[in-house]
């Protein structure tokens, strides 16, 4: 079922479907009773195009890492670690002296670090 939301001042209108279709992943997704919420809220205060707009600009906009994600970037790159040393967990919670093929370039790959992030919602 649709429901159309209308910003009367702006002249704007928004008519939503019960679910839409990711257009990054191609999946159908319902739409949240949050998302309504919002839409509503905007509607009615007509600031339904500056919603619009703010959730395109988000979209399109790369999400940039700033220092605020260092302690994120930090665990990321010590569990990058792990894995390269070839970490088990054992049932004393200590670490396993696995093969120590460290790659020498300990940075941490930004591109990488974007696509775990996208790879678990965002």
């Amino acid at each position: 079922m649709f429901r159309t939301y209308t910003d009367y001042v702006n002249k704007t209108a928004l008519t939503l479907p019960d679910k839409f279709i990711d257009v990054r992943t191609g999946e159908s997704i319902e739409v949240l009773p949050k998302v309504l919420e919002q839409i509503e809220y905007h509607s009615n205060n007509s600031t339904l195009i500056h919603l619009v707009l703010t959730a395109l600009n988000s979209y399109l906009q790369p999400k940039s890492i700033n220092n605020g994600n260092s302690i994120l970037l930090e665990e990321i790159r010590e569990i990058k670690r792990m894995m390269q040393m070839g970490y088990l967990p054992r049932g004393n919670g200590q670490m396993g002296n696995g093969p120590t093929q460290i790659n020498e370039t300990s940075n941490l790959d930004l591109i990488e670090v974007e696509d775990v992030l996208e790879a678990f919602g965002g």
